[in-house]
């Protein structure tokens, strides 16, 4: 009986063989019917081509005509009523530039869609005797470029099958680098990076106890050459990471390249020496030193009476004898200073002391470079200051550090003071390499930025960039209100829901009816949890951040709850193992050095986003906790975000804190201070599963709210998008967005 019936089996296999049919293997599921339409509405989406105007203004909102504009790749000349107009531009983000010699550059990220045809640019006029000075973060091209294992380096120079430099190929490749970025950098009548590695092309033997050394190799220089960059800062801790023959090295290099340098040389006198250089009518005195001396190691990084080096910040006569110098003989004087904290969202206050003892030695402005994150603006003593520019072509992958900014300086002869404002541009450094943005990821650093600069700065974010005024009270500011309540089971508000724009903040908060206890606002630390494309690259719809590698996971137009995109899980019943929605990135808690030296640690999170189910298995979460360097593991957590089922967009939500600081790994005992986070959907019972997630969020509260007489109020800008409260019953608040204009 078995052999027949094996027969039968097998005659009937062959049956379906000759008649061209198939067996289907059940785990082979293919493309699910959600994503063949998903896939399809992207690639309509993309096809789609505008037309459009793009109107540029000045400052007094007077059409500017006759001027070249580029975008898209194409040239353009306003036209009398300072219009372009463009036809069958595709869908997606395309660079908008201006250089005009009557105006400041221009750069802007326009994000090209069919309710987005009409845009708007306003040019600041430039008078006969401004100059416009650019800066931007520290600089590199060594390590993970050459070899993306590589913490350290030594003296062998690594060639690594598609890594980004080849030593063969390292000009293209580091122009290639740049190149995002390239028209605005030339555009400015100065350019300068803190350059953040030795230059050489024979390292012979790296700092023997330092724990991060690296080099890069001359021809990398182009990266930043062909861009337009005029003068790097060599006062940094690691313009000595080679010892001697690396720096002689890297002397020699940059004066090849014939880019001006100061901040380190083969003895004091070099070292300390500010480099002059003419900018227009303007005679610029470029001073750079560095407080991160190592002192430490046996061998320093800084120079003394034996040996080259980096200049000495914390060496106060001699910084005062050489800027006195760079005083007497240069019209503005600007000291770029490297130290502080790493990591760090606000310097501390032993760098607010060295701000505060340079912009006393009769400076102009004030650079500060070191923690890798952007920091905001300040004045001392009437100096302005840029605290921290963040990277601008490094190698670092940290979530904290992939955006910095670069700040387009005003500098009038004529005027006094001669620096009243500047223009900050967020660069987001995807795949180590730098990208001008828009939209939320643009406004989300610049409202950072303004709420960690001091009192005396006047920030207004723009469409990819801001204003900067080194005063007070230069903003107009309109005001939004929404009325909300809060029910008892609803514990977060999302203050993103009500604001009128990316750029607003909440101003006011009041109590209309009922009793909230324990009001904290939060801000997000995920920052890639929209799945929107803002960068200014040639890849449209990419998600960053989310590890979406799977077949089973895709960025989706469907499953937007906002903006163009969201990220869908789709899923049959025969595949049990779930479909993995890793965050790539570890994300740290925030800490705040205060003035006595102390640090604030926010450690209360919230796992917040929104989801849409079909037919979906159910949605939980797995939470690493780790250090925050080195990624040691402390614990792991699986929780439940969602049960199995159908619903609309809803909410999703979960609370947690950090490990206590007693608990400590490796031999430095470091405490908890990183999440790793990676969502997991399951199969449904039955048939085909799709789940839709958007506007994720790592919440840190953060911030109490102490009413007076049911109101909160603040009048500067801030980053917050997130409200928590314990409530009995129902709560009415009125909400106030403020936006600065």
């Amino acid at each position: 009986m078995k052999i027949k019936k094996y027969k039968l089996f097998s005659i009937l296999c062959l049956a379906l063989i000759i008649a061209g049919c198939k067996v289907e293997d059940p785990y082979d599921t293919g493309e699910t019917q959600a994503q063949k339409s998903d896939a399809q509405l992207r690639d309509d989406y993309l096809k789609k081509t505008f037309n459009g105007v793009i109107t540029i203004t000045d400052q007094q909102a007077n059409s500017v005509a006759g001027i070249m504009v580029e975008f898209a790749g194409q040239q353009y000349q306003t036209n009398a009523s300072g219009q372009i107009n463009y036809s069958g531009i595709t869908t997606g983000n395309h660079r908008l530039m201006i250089a005009d010699e009557s105006y400041f550059p221009a750069v802007a990220t326009v994000k090209i869609t069919a309710d987005n045809t009409q845009q708007q640019l306003t040019l600041t006029a430039k008078s006969s005797n401004s100059v416009s000075l650019l800066f931007a973060g520290d600089t590199m091209f060594a390590r993970r470029f050459l070899d993306p294992s590589l913490a350290t380096m030594t003296a062998a120079i690594p060639d690594v099958a598609g890594a980004l430099i080849r030593p063969a190929t390292a000009s293209e490749n580091a122009q290639a680098l740049t190149h995002f970025v390239a028209p605005f950098f030339q555009a400015a009548d100065f350019s300068s990076v803190n350059l953040e590695t030795p230059i050489t092309s024979s390292p012979e033997a790296a700092h023997p106890t330092k724990e991060f050394s690296f080099f890069s190799l001359p021809e990398t220089l182009d990266g930043i050459k062909a861009i337009g960059i005029d003068y790097v800062a060599l006062g940094n801790n690691h313009v000595y990471d080679f010892l001697e023959d690396g720096l002689n090295d890297t002397l020699l290099e940059v004066d090849s390249a014939g880019l001006a340098h100061s901040g380190a040389g083969k003895n004091i006198a070099s070292a300390y020496q500010a480099k002059f250089m003419d900018v227009g009518t303007l005679t610029l005195g470029l001073f750079s030193a560095t407080s991160i001396t190592g002192k430490e190691h046996a061998i320093t990084y800084v120079t003394d009476a034996t040996k080259g080096g980096a200049a000495d910040l914390t060496e106060t006569e001699l910084v005062s004898n050489y800027l006195n110098d760079a005083v007497q003989n240069s019209d503005y004087v600007i000291a770029q200073m490297h130290g502080g904290d790493e990591y760090t969202y606000q310097p501390s206050g032993y760098i607010k002391g060295r701000f505060n003892s340079l912009s006393k030695q009769q400076t102009n402005l004030l650079v500060a470079h070191h923690p890798h994150i952007a920091q905001g603006f300040a004045v001392f003593n009437g100096v302005p200051a840029i605290l921290g520019l963040g990277n601008f072509v490094f190698d670092q992958d940290r979530l904290e550090t992939l955006l910095g900014v670069a700040v387009l300086v005003n500098v009038d002869k004529d005027a006094s003071p001669m620096t009243k404002r500047a223009f900050a541009y967020p660069v987001y450094v995807e795949g180590y390499q730098p990208k001008f943005t828009n939209g939320f990821l643009s406004d989300y650093l610049l409202r950072r930025l303004a709420e960690f600069s001091d009192n005396n700065i006047t920030l207004i974010p723009r469409d990819g960039y801001a204003d900067v005024f080194f005063t007070a009270d230069q903003a107009t500011v309109s005001q939004h209100t929404e009325t909300v309540t809060v029910t008892p089971n609803q514990s977060i508000l999302d203050l993103r829901n009500f604001a009128p724009s990316t750029k607003a903040f909440l101003s006011k908060l009041e109590i209309i009816d009922g009793s909230p206890s324990d009001v904290t606002l939060g801000r997000d630390l995920m920052i890639f949890g929209d799945f929107e494309d803002w960068d200014n690259d040639d890849e449209q719809l990419e998600v960053a951040r989310w590890d979406h590698t799977g077949d089973s996971v895709t960025p989706c137009l469907s499953g937007a709850r906002s903006g163009a995109q969201g990220l869908c899980s789709a899923r049959t019943q025969f595949d049990n193992t779930p479909s993995l929605l890793p965050f790539r990135q570890t994300i740290r808690a925030m800490e705040l050095p205060n003035d006595d030296g102390s640090i604030d640690v926010f450690k209360e999170f919230s796992l917040f986003g929104y989801s849409k189910a079909e037919n979906a298995g159910k949605l939980d979460a797995k939470i690493v906790y780790t250090t925050a360097e080195d990624g040691l593991e402390f614990s792991t957590q699986l929780v439940n975000i969602e049960p199995a089922g159908n619903h609309d967009w809803q909410a999703l939500n979960y609370d947690f804190s950090l490990p206590s600081d007693d608990l400590t790994l490796g031999p430095e005992k470091l405490p908890p201070r990183g999440i790793k986070v990676t969502l997991r959907h399951f199969a449904p019972n039955s048939g085909e599963a799709s789940l839709a997630l958007d506007d994720m969020a790592m919440i840190s509260w953060q911030q109490k709210v102490n009413f007076t007489d049911t109101m909160w109020r603040t009048d500067k800008i801030h980053g917050f998008d997130f409200l928590r409260l314990n409530a009995t019953s129902s709560v009415t608040f009125k909400l106030t967005y403020s936006t600065f204009n």
